[in-house]
């Protein structure tokens, strides 16, 4: 585990900067450039009725930033691997970081609606330019069950965004104001785009860039018959908790009536039992291989779906809070097993390309999870059932995309 987490002290490939006296964790480092969209869609959400009210608009309204954030996200990862891969890792991270530092402090002086969609578009292209980097670094430097290791760590790390930006957000607020959430963004940005300048090497050097056009790069992956089905496997896993967090508030301050300030208790059980899932990850690693684990995980994932819509449709007045946590905590916490393994699984069979790749995954999570969002508003009937069957569908398709593919030992993420 040493070797991983300070990897950092040997890169793989270098362009001749000099290694600076102090040597941060390679895992930290992503951690703190991953943590950028947790923190920049978590951190706002509770000041968004203020927003409303400052900018004259409806709350409503305001959750469109939400949108056009995932929207500019999932373009500049569109557009950023591929410019990783052709130009190298820092030039686009440190691009990436910049826009979404000015387009934060601007979003500090926002007047109107228009300008917060617009900035918050921009802020997030920025986002997806710079975090789409972290996977592929990891690609970089590693090999085999490493992989799956690192960004197991990375996760496990990055996870501390989305437990404690909904109280940093509500502590701001109650402080200091909403614009003051975006100039903590700004100074966030601006403070890992130093340390990245200071800590980070090269990991892509020249003679390793591809030269030919994005789409190129993007058909080779998308005609790869096995990273394909990976690809749609993680999506489809990942959309039951894009559908979880859309609906959480309606589950647990509506249904169930839990107060306000009990919410970012329950939102944070179930990034903690995530982070315990990568932490198991880690772990289980040194013992199989990643596709056993990610169909573990999968497996994980189907059954405590199943359980929960049988709860919700054979015993509704049974399905009190207390047995619906847990479940969802085993929902969620099960893409601490998937996750990272459906990535170094991906990358395996993209070392030259894994920033492409990358963007790929991601744009086909968000693509994903914002149609079954859509399906899931459409079939809400004022019960958790409707949230529960989308959940088990998505599982469902995840694990029936890996059906056919034998987890054989030449694709499989290994320990040699």
């Amino acid at each position: 585990m040493s070797d991983i987490i300070f990897a950092e002290q040997r890169p793989a490939a270098s362009i001749g900067n000099t290694m600076p006296a102090l040597t941060l964790p390679l895992p930290l480092l992503l951690a703190l450039l991953t943590a950028l969209s947790p923190l920049a869609i978590d951190m706002y959400l509770p000041a968004m009725e203020a927003m409303a009210g400052d900018l004259q608009t409806s709350i409503h309204l305001v959750e469109l930033s939400v949108s056009s954030y995932l929207l500019g996200f999932a373009l500049g990862q569109l557009g950023g691997g591929p410019l990783s891969d052709r130009y190298g890792r820092r030039p686009l991270i440190i691009t990436g970081l910049i826009l979404f530092a000015l387009s934060s402090a601007a979003l500090m002086l926002t007047t109107s609606l228009e300008a917060l969609l617009t900035l918050r578009f921009l802020q997030a292209i920025g986002g997806g330019l710079a975090t789409v980097n972290s996977s592929a670094i990891v690609r970089d430097r590693f090999q085999g069950a490493d992989v799956a290791k690192t960004l197991s760590l990375v996760s496990m790390i990055m996870m501390l965004a989305p437990l404690v930006a909904p109280m940093l957000g509500a502590l701001t607020l109650s402080f200091a104001g909403w614009r003051t959430i975006f100039q903590t963004l700004t100074i966030y940005a601006v403070l890992v785009l130093i340390i990245l300048v200071w800590q980070l090497e090269e990991s892509h050097p020249p003679h390793k860039r591809q030269q030919r056009l994005p789409v190129r790069d993007y058909l080779r992956v998308i005609r790869h018959v096995r990273a394909r089905r990976f690809i749609l496997a993680q999506a489809l896993a990942s959309t039951g908790m894009f559908v979880f967090i859309t609906a959480s508030p309606y589950l647990y301050l509506d249904y169930f009536e839990q107060d306000a300030e009990h919410f970012p208790w329950l939102f944070g059980a179930n990034v903690l039992t995530m982070m315990a899932m990568n932490r198991l990850n880690i772990l289980l690693l040194r013992r199989f291989d990643s596709q056993q684990i990610l169909r573990a995980g999968l497996s994980l994932q189907l059954s405590s779906a199943l359980l929960l819509v049988l709860l919700f449709s054979a015993y509704p007045q049974q399905a009190s809070l207390s047995l619906t946590l847990p479940l969802m905590m085993l929902f969620i916490g099960s893409l601490g097993l998937i996750s990272a393994n459906a990535t170094a699984t991906i990358l395996h069979y993209f070392r030259d390309i894994s920033a492409t790749a990358t963007a790929l995954t991601g744009v086909s999570v968000f693509c994903s999870g914002a149609l079954f969002g859509l399906i899931w508003g459409h079939l809400h009937n004022g019960t958790p059932l409707p949230m529960m069957a989308v959940m088990l569908c998505t599982a469902l398709l995840a694990n029936l995309a890996l059906c056919r593919i034998p987890a054989e030992q030449s694709d499989a993420v290994t320990t040699s």
